[in-house]
């Protein structure tokens, strides 16, 4: 298995927790809309992420971009803003609010510790989609 294999691989695994954070939520909006739960806290949307996590994949996407030998392009760049930052964050955050639905003062450790091994691996398994 290739770095890309794996990068791939991580890739869709971020988009699979993104997307059923995302329907927890809407599914917390609706039950609100008909009168048959409360209303959902301010924190529970996937796009309200913490800077910690954005500059921890940040990090581990620069430390896999060093080793690799990157060709520096607008392209490349481009890509690893996407698919090395962004995506990794948001699928980190995902994790709390799934976790604790939205509500950040109830995150334990370990929560934020999978959080954190997801925004690292995340933007570290990226120099795949780069190279």
């Amino acid at each position: 298995m290739t770095i890309e294999h794996v990068a791939v691989i991580a890739l869709v695994v971020e988009v699979a927790i993104m997307v059923l954070a995302r329907f927890g939520t809407e599914r917390r909006h609706w039950d609100h809309h008909k009168r048959r739960g409360p209303a959902p806290m301010k924190r529970d949307d996937i796009t309200l992420v913490s800077g910690v996590l954005y500059a921890l994949a940040a990090a581990a996407m620069v430390a896999g971009a060093l080793t690799a030998r990157i060709e520096w392009t607008l392209s490349a760049v481009g890509t690893f803003a996407l698919f090395g930052i962004l995506l990794p964050a948001f699928a980190a955050n995902s994790i709390m609010v799934m976790a604790t639905r939205g509500r950040p003062e109830a995150v334990t450790w370990w929560q934020r510790g999978i959080a954190c091994a997801v925004a690292a691996g995340g933007g570290l398994a990226s120099v795949g989609l780069v190279g």
